[in-house]
C-alpha cells in the first residue's frame, strides 16, 4: 500500500487516503460543533427556538441523548478515519447516522423543487437547499459509500448465514471486476 516513506504508491491508495481525510475532517468539525460552536448549525448550548431544517433533528435534540449519541458516533468515525484505526468497523457503526444526514438534506431539497417551480420558493433558497444537500448530506454519504466499497472484502465475513458457517452466504467479487 505504501511506497518508500509511508506515502501511498498507487492512485487508488491516494484516493482512499484523500477521501479518508476529507470525510474525517468533515465529521470531526460537524461532531465537535455539537459541543463547541464552530459551524452555523445547532449545538448543545443553543435554545430550540431557532429554525431547524427538520422536526426529526429537533426531536432528537429534545430527547436529551439521541442527538448527542449521533454526534459521538460522528466524532468517533472522524477519529477512526484520521488515525486509520478501526475504520472498517466505524464505517458500519456510523452508516445509519450519515445516511440520516443525507436524507435530512436531500428530502427538503426534493420537496422544495415543486415549490420553486410554482414560485413559492426563491431561487436563492432553492440554491441553498441544493448546496446543503450536495456538500453536507450528499458528499459525506457518498464518501462513506466509496470507502465501504473499496474495503468490501473486509465485510464479507459478516455475511455468513450462521455463526458456525465457514463461508459467507454471499460474496462481492463482482465489485472487483
Amino acid at each position: 500500500m505504501t511506497g518508500g516513506v509511508g506515502l501511498p504508491d498507487s492512485g487508488r491508495d491516494r484516493a482512499i487516503l484523500a477521501v479518508r481525510w476529507i470525510l474525517g475532517l468533515q465529521c470531526l468539525m460537524s461532531g465537535l460543533n455539537w459541543w463547541f460552536k464552530i459551524l452555523p448549525f445547532p449545538n448543545i448550548a443553543e435554545p430550540l427556538v431557532l429554525p431547524m431544517k427538520s422536526e426529526i433533528v429537533a426531536t432528537m435534540i429534545k430527547s436529551g441523548w439521541m442527538f448527542t449519541a449521533a454526534k459521538c458516533i460522528e466524532t468517533g468515525l472522524a477519529i477512526s478515519l484520521l488515525t486509520n484505526r478501526f475504520t472498517v468497523l466505524m464505517l458500519v457503526v456510523a452508516f445509519p447516522v450519515l445516511m440520516m444526514t443525507f436524507l435530512l438534506d436531500t428530502i427538503p431539497f426534493l420537496l422544495g423543487i415543486p415549490k420553486w417551480i410554482v414560485g413559492d420558493m426563491t431561487g436563492r433558497n432553492m440554491w441553498a437547499a441544493f448546496l446543503d444537500m450536495l456538500f453536507f448530506g450528499g458528499s459525506v454519504f457518498f464518501m462513506q459509500i466509496y470507502l465501504m466499497l473499496e474495503w468490501v472484502n473486509r465485510y464479507v465475513p459478516m455475511f455468513v448465514a450462521r455463526p458456525d458457517d465457514a463461508r459467507p452466504a454471499v460474496t462481492f467479487e463482482w465489485l472487483r471486476t
